[in-house]
């Protein structure tokens, strides 16, 4: 690619020749297992639902029985949170990593074509689920799949790059202890003595990275990305800054 066509904005399709993910044949594959499994597994939710209410009329009904304490397990395992529900959302979890997997390899598939018509020597990337950067210290290529968006610049046109670590927010467990008793005297309703609560609360924090490139090409002046905090994106997002930074 000559100099002279960069920065330059692009259709990513029609630059690469490359399908988009429903046309491509793994990507087919990925939809149609994706919504058979999903499908499944609301259905089966729906069955355990009746189930439960079903078996808790059941119940009602033969309460004096002896099998009324049997029939009473079964909502017990069915509810929202029981047990067969619980396999239900790690089967979903399964399903769901399975096709963020498909993205992630279409994604790929499109960094080193790319990287062979518009890099100049070596080059290093990173990406999100569907967004992807491809750098130097001459180059940067960023495209965005979903939007069958491609941007190139020279490093010249690169004239501020920021990386922010913020709090997103932050969920609190607690337990509480209580040791000790107390005694109430006669009908008085006085209690004697008392009881001593500990209580113990961990708070964990949630953050994400912010990278933005800002640059002088007027069709797309700004480059942003969201990623989850990790030490390895922070790694990552280290190295892009120290390669980009003008």
């Amino acid at each position: 690619m000559d100099t002279e066509n960069i920065p330059g904005k692009w259709n990513l399709y029609d630059f690469t020749g490359l399908p988009s993910f429903d046309n491509w044949a793994e990507g087919a594959e990925a939809n149609s297992t994706y919504r058979q499994k999903k499908d499944e597994i609301a259905k089966n939710r729906i069955t355990y639902k009746w189930v439960t209410i079903i078996s808790i009329i059941v119940g009602i009904c033969v309460a004096g029985s002896g099998i009324g304490l049997l029939v009473f397990i079964i909502p017990f395992l069915f509810r929202k949170n029981g047990t067969f529900n619980k396999k239900l959302t790690q089967k979903l979890v399964e399903v769901e990593n399975n096709f963020n997997d498909a993205l992630y390899r279409h994604t790929d598939m499109f960094i080193k074509p790319l990287a062979a018509k518009l890099m100049l020597g070596e080059w290093k990337s990173f990406r999100t689920v569907r967004q992807c950067l491809v750098y130097s210290n001459q180059r940067l290529i960023y495209f965005d799949v979903d939007k069958e968006l491609l941007v190139a610049y020279n490093k010249e046109n690169i004239k501020e790059v920021s990386r922010e670590r913020l709090h997103t927010g932050a969920h609190t467990t607690g337990q509480s202890t209580s040791l000790g008793g107390g005694t109430t005297l006669g009908k008085t309703n006085i209690m004697v003595g008392g009881a001593q609560t500990n209580t113990e609360s961990d708070v964990t924090n949630f953050y994400q990275w912010h990278f933005d490139i800002l640059t002088d090409f007027i069709s797309y002046p700004k480059v942003s990305l969201i990623l989850d905090d990790s030490p390895k994106v922070e790694d990552l997002i280290g190295t892009a800054y120290s390669i980009l930074k003008p």
